[in-house]
């Protein structure tokens, strides 16, 4: 995994743990939530949301082979968002993109 995607994965960890807390600093989390639920758009995005976080879900799982691991992160992140994501991929990124290089089929 290269330093640049590195990079963007703290960004977005950093980025997205400050914004959350400026929400809870400054938001009413039910109120606010319950009024994207009115509009179409937003139940699009919480479709897209909540689809891209089991698909990677899906990839976690694929990579540490423990359901449980796995459930624990796609509820955390089904409240937190992609920072845990991003966290992940900090975290396990440079093997799993180690491992995929090694393939015959990888990436160059």
């Amino acid at each position: 995994m290269s330093s640049f995607a590195r990079m963007v994965c703290l960004a977005i960890v950093a980025g997205l743990t400050a914004f959350l807390l400026y929400a809870f600093a400054t938001g009413e989390v039910m109120a606010d939530q319950l009024h994207v639920w009115e509009v179409v758009w937003g139940l699009y995005v919480w479709a897209d949301a909540y689809s891209g976080f089991l698909l990677f879900s899906l990839i976690i799982y694929t990579y540490e082979r423990r359901l449980g691991f796995t459930i624990v992160l796609f509820l955390i992140t089904c409240s937190t968002g992609n920072m845990v994501n991003a966290a992940w991929l900090l975290w396990r990124g440079p093997d799993l993109f180690r491992r995929i290089q090694n393939t015959k089929t990888g990436i160059s």
